[in-house]
């Protein structure tokens, strides 16, 4: 309520101020307004004692004492403010058992740090997708973070990330390392020091003093004909040694193998095995000798060092065909030089050879149905119809029992589409829907139309009436399944 206040008069008893009663009203809304903004309207729920510095009053379950703030009950917005101790004292945040100290990325985000209840460490989510992705590290001098593609670590330094190593890496990614010399290391071998690369490089494993290497073994193993031997130490000797005919002598670096022997002594068998469409023949001494007999029909002649062999009978008769094949499917193939092949007529095609002349009649005169003046005809099912008038061929399929799809006159595959028909011309339905029997009704659901002939599981002709007008709508339905069902409109 507004502000009510006594009023006392000009002076003392003179008359002028409230009376009595009006004080007393004005008192006791007062105290309403007190006792109704400060309490119950029956007691006040503020009890104030003896307060301490920066206690604030707080709610008890019954009245407003003073107290310290030890409870939010809505979040805290310090606005453009901090959270601050005083006489160098620590700002502890303690969560209740073992609940988290989350940091959070944005008002609704998740975290990204927190202190894990259960053990007390800061933990933090550094992964990011990529290596692109990682903030500027220019930005953010010694921070680590995870990139999830290719999967490793990194920190940043000097303006730059830098991946950290870890167990699945190779010895090859060290930057003093070179491991591709030569092809890379082989079984063996050892990492040296390369002083002019900069660079420990894969070489052999030889030891000396003072850094200068052992002569080390020339060869691991030698084979011959018959025979293997392996070096066993860095100073083992390979003895080359001449055979029948055969030195062997050393000057410098050089080895040279002689022949001793008379030069094409002795004789050397000139073939191995000569071998034919039938059996095989191997040498067996240095003059064998071996004969090109000719078979029948052909004959062999050596002249100095030319071998002729000539075919006596060069015109055998030869497969005329391999593989005659027909448009149904069927097909054909010769199976000897003899073989023969008929073609025979069908009951009205009749074939003629003369000579090396294949003739192919038609025996009899291709016949039509019989017709009228002015009929037009059409390709049933088995044979030609005639209509008397221009004709349009209709198919009709189905892929369940919901709806006919429609092919030719205009259609493609549409589903129960409108059928437009012309008075007077004449249209065949063709039923290719198994189980879905088909007829032209007058309406859906309603009695046949008069006129339509034919087969409601095959063919069905209709001639449309002259008489009706434009815009009669009939409908074609599965008498099965009414979901089937589409709309003839006459034009």
């Amino acid at each position: 309520m507004a502000k009510q206040n006594l009023n006392v008069g000009s002076a003392a008893n003179d008359g002028t101020g409230d009376t009595l009663r009006d004080g007393a009203i004005k008192i006791n809304s007062v105290i309403d307004e007190i006792y109704t903004s400060l309490g119950n309207d029956t007691n006040l729920q503020i009890n104030i004692n003896a307060p301490l510095a920066g206690q604030v009053l707080r709610w008890n379950g019954s009245v407003f004492a003073e107290g310290h703030l030890d409870r939010l009950s809505a979040d805290l917005n310090v606005g453009e403010f901090k959270v601050v101790s005083e006489d160098n004292g620590n700002i502890v945040i303690e969560p209740n058992g073992v609940g988290d100290i989350d940091l959070k990325a944005g008002s609704q985000g998740s975290r990204k740090v927190y202190i894990d209840g259960q053990d007390g460490y800061l933990k933090y989510v550094g992964d990011y997708e990529n290596v692109a992705a990682l903030p500027t590290a220019g930005d953010h001098h010694g921070m680590f973070a995870h990139a999830h593609d290719p999967g490793n670590g990194y920190f940043a330094h000097g303006g730059q990330w830098i991946r950290i190593l870890d167990s699945r890496d190779g010895i090859s990614i060290l930057a003093d390392v070179d491991t591709t010399v030569n092809g890379g290391p082989s079984d063996g071998q050892v990492l040296k020091w390369n002083d002019t690369n900069g660079a420990w490089e894969p070489a052999n494993d030889a030891t000396g003093e003072g850094g200068a290497a052992a002569s080390p073994n020339l060869f691991e193993t030698i084979d011959a004909d018959t025979g293997t031997t392996t070096a066993s130490a860095p100073n083992d000797t390979l003895i080359i040694a001449g055979g029948t005919n055969i030195s062997t002598s050393i000057t410098g670096d050089t080895l040279t193998i002689d022949m001793t022997g008379a030069l094409g002594d002795p004789d050397q068998n000139l073939f191995a095995t000569i071998g034919a469409d039938n059996g095989s023949r191997n040498a067996t001494v240095t003059n064998d000798t071996i004969n090109f007999v000719g078979g029948s029909g052909i004959s062999t002649n050596l002249n100095a060092n030319n071998l002729t062999i000539t075919n006596d009978s060069p015109n055998v008769v030869q497969n005329v065909l391999q593989t005659i094949n027909d448009s149904q499917g069927g097909s054909y193939t010769a199976t000897s030089a003899t073989d023969e092949f008929t073609i025979t007529g069908s009951t009205t095609i009749t074939t003629q050879l003369a000579g090396s002349t294949l003739t192919i009649d038609q025996a009899t005169a291709f016949k039509l149905p019989a017709a009228s003046q002015g009929d037009n005809i059409i390709y049933g099912v088995n044979q030609w119809d005639t209509v008397d008038s221009p004709a349009s061929n209709i198919i009709f399929s189905a892929t369940g029992s919901s709806e006919y799809i429609l092919t030719g006159a205009g259609f493609s595959g549409q589903a129960d589409p409108t059928i437009y028909v012309y008075r007077g011309f004449t249209y065949r339905f063709q039923n290719n829907a198994t189980s879905h029997p088909l007829e032209i009704r007058v309406s859906n659901g309603g009695s046949a139309v008069s006129g339509v002939t034919g087969n409601q599981m095959g063919v069905q002709l209709w001639t449309v009436p002259q008489s009706l007008a434009a815009g009669t709508t009939y409908v074609y339905q599965c008498t099965s399944h009414p979901l089937m069902v589409g709309n003839i409109v006459v034009v």
